[in-house]
């Protein structure tokens, strides 16, 4: 895909202008929701970028002459070590908020030691690095915490490491956008505790990437902490009413603070309700809610001395976010990325067929293969699974009570798709137009599924359409759950070919009248 078809144009009023000499820079977490925000501004821009990755089998989204991706782990020097030759400036966009709590600090403090050492030996000119606001509280959560120290790894380098930090970024596809946006949308009654009555500063995406490209292009700067937010400063009723009123939601706070339960204590509790309903896995939404307790405000406001343009206004933010959101115009979402444990999965093709067991379905549809494959992409989100969709949500609230994503993560777009997609507990591992769609499970089970749509021609001109499931099973526990759920599988699978049959004649017969 050309970056240029989604690029939003943040960093055209920029008041900055390109560093000449096709500058070579480097963005770490490339398949994330900044990233995927800000390379294609750097290349609209003249740079040369190079794109780092962690996941040897993620499928590159863009292509350009001036793109490149690289695998590297920044628990591994010898790969670091590789992706940042011929490197200017380096972007950290790296943190581990998926891991549980006892792990995201460890491996965050490690993979910014590594780049430190090998940013160093490399010869990197600048290092660029977004980290929180409200870092310098008395009582930081985790999660805060740990981007501290991130930051404060970096700064210790003898490379002039610049620190951005943002509050809550408000853009469609983020995680704070879409926590607040769900929090409205399933909830009435929400409980409130005077300790999160602090105030934040939110910042539109729009202006997070000005500010990161901005940066880049503000040579002389030496290492320093700059605080970034938008125009507006809130509490957090403020800015939870403010979603309420967008999304045109009646709701009502409950004080809570009688409750003889430590705030901790009771912000993973909340997360853990808060689960069963939304999209953000429950380790985020609870170190997102054991940030409400400290301010996020800018208390400087020396950035506008290098970068004096004007932020969006909260409200000008959010309806704009939601105005693209409607129009399906979401290039980068927060579940681009999958969930930890199965981010270093081998694709279906890498495994051998003597591993798994199966089911297969299949139907001639009187159709066109693309007419077929455009009502199967059209599967889950809003629009359900088409049959049993009862069946499909007792296995989301299930998965969601093991602590696992379930159905509520939907998808990025309602219509279109493309490889690493999530489609609620699924994540689209290969997509060819008109030919296949293999889904892979992320859900939590005793094996590894995926859900296989296969389209060929027959000699009359249909449209020959196979449903297969793989499972390779673990031992023991994973097949008894095959056998379990075999009887259910073969009714929804069937119930889902005879829909697919029926629309896409349907469809089909909508095309000739046109």
């Amino acid at each position: 895909m050309d970056p240029e078809k989604v690029n939003y144009h943040y960093c055209d009023d920029l008041p900055t202008k390109p560093l000449p000499g096709n500058l070579k820079v480097l963005v770490t977490g490339a398949n994330g929701y900044i990233a995927r925000r800000l390379i294609p501004e750097l290349v609209h821009r003249g740079y040369f970028v190079r794109c780092m990755v962690r996941n040897k089998h993620f499928q590159p989204l863009l292509s350009h002459p001036r793109i490149e991706f690289v695998y590297a782990d920044c628990l591994d020097q010898d790969e670091l070590n590789l992706a940042m030759e011929g490197i200017n400036t380096a972007y950290y966009l790296i943190h581990s908020m998926r891991l549980k709590k006892n792990e995201f600090h460890e491996t965050d403090k490690k993979a910014a030691e590594n780049f430190v050492a090998v940013a160093e030996a490399r010869g990197i000119k600048k290092i660029i690095y977004l980290g929180g606001l409200g870092e310098t509280g008395k009582k930081l959560s985790p999660h805060l915490q740990s981007r501290m120290e991130v930051g404060a790894i970096l700064a210790k380098s003898s490379i002039p490491v610049i620190r951005l930090r943002a509050a809550i970024i408000i853009g469609t596809g983020s995680a704070s956008y879409e926590l607040l946006k769900s929090l409205v949308l399933h909830n009435r009654w929400i409980p409130f505790l005077t300790e999160f009555n602090s105030k934040c500063q939110p910042i539109a995406i729009r202006d997070v990437i000005k500010y990161l490209v901005g940066i880049l292009e503000t040579e002389g700067l030496t290492t320093r902490v700059y605080p970034i937010g938008g125009r507006d400063v809130l509490t957090y009723k403020e800015l939870v009413t403010k979603f309420a009123d967008c999304f045109d939601k009646k709701i009502k706070f409950f004080d809570v603070s009688w409750c003889p339960l430590p705030v901790s204590a009771m912000c993973n509790i909340y997360a853990f309700w808060l689960h069963l309903f939304i999209s953000i896995p429950v380790n985020i939404t609870s170190l997102l809610l054991g940030s409400l307790g400290t301010s996020v405000v800018c208390e400087s406001g020396d950035i506008a001395k290098i970068l004096p343009f004007k932020t969006l206004d909260f409200d000008t933010a959010l309806k704009w976010a939601h105005e693209r959101e409607k129009k399906s115009e979401v290039f980068s979402h927060w579940t681009d990325v999958p969930p930890e444990h199965m981010a270093d999965q081998l694709p279906l093709c890498e495994y051998e067929s003597a591993d798994f067991v199966r089911e297969e379905h299949s139907v001639n549809i009187p159709a066109k293969q693309e007419t077929v494959f455009n009502v199967i992409c059209r599967i889950g989100g809003d629009r359900g699974w088409q049959h049993a969709n009862f069946l499909w949500q007792v296995r989301g609230f299930i998965d969601r009570l093991l602590g696992g994503i379930g159905l509520s993560r939907g998808r990025r777009d309602p219509d279109r798709l493309r490889v690493g997609d999530s489609v609620d507990f699924w994540r689209v591992e290969k997509y060819d137009p008109g030919k296949e769609l293999l889904l892979r499970a992320e859900l939590i089970s005793p094996g590894l599924s995926w859900l296989q749509f296969e389209l060929n021609s027959t000699p009359d001109g249909s449209s020959k359409l196979t449903l297969r499931a793989h499972f390779i099973p673990w031992p023991v526990w994973g097949h008894l759950y095959w056998f379990v759920m075999s009887g259910f599988h073969t009714y929804i699978f069937k119930g889902m070919l005879k829909f697919f049959y029926k629309e896409s004649v349907r469809s089909a017969g909508q095309e000739l009248k046109a």
